[in-house]
């Protein structure tokens, strides 16, 4: 009986590690999709309408606070960015867009260039977080969620002008 419970904690070790692991293997074959401009290798790794809504909340304009009842002007620019979003986000506007926020100093120095700047941690037992630090600017950050036997990035946050602090 003791050898019995020896093996189930080996196995059960064994699934731990695998999973903490697991994150950081799903980020390596990302950034091979990125650098090897393979738009069919990164479309697994994403969770395309938690994207989608995500990037509809970025980019659509508020309506103004005070108003009760939003002008036309700013529904229909809501409806043109949900519009936009829907029928432009494939795997290969994604990569375009990942070319663009990477620096290029980084994208062409190799994979440790890379990895020098990327601070990666779980935020809860499924949600996993990773930021790219962006000189002069706030981090690139992707939020990735444990879904269907995979990390799936479900939202990014676009760097932005760093404050002076």
């Amino acid at each position: 009986m003791p050898r019995a419970w020896q093996g189930l904690g080996v196995t059960a070790g064994a699934v731990l590690a695998a999973y903490a692991v697991s994150p950081y293997l799903a980020l390596w074959d990302i950034d091979r999709a990125l650098h090897g401009n393979n738009a069919s290798r990164l479309a697994p790794h994403v969770d395309w309408s938690s994207l989608s809504h995500c990037l509809k909340e970025q980019f659509t304009p508020a309506a103004p606070a005070d108003d009760d009842l939003p002008g036309f002007g700013s529904s229909f620019a809501g409806q043109v960015v949900s519009n936009a979003i829907d029928t432009h986000l494939t795997p290969a506007t994604l990569m375009t867009t990942a070319h663009q926020v990477m620096p290029h100093d980084v994208s062409t120095s190799g994979w440790l260039g890379v990895w020098h700047g990327v601070h990666a941690h779980f935020v809860s037992a499924g949600k996993f977080e990773a930021s790219l630090d962006q000189p002069g600017q706030t981090p690139f950050v992707l939020h990735m969620k444990f879904e269907h036997w995979g990390w799936k990035i479900t939202r990014f946050e676009m760097p932005a002008p760093a404050h002076a602090a």
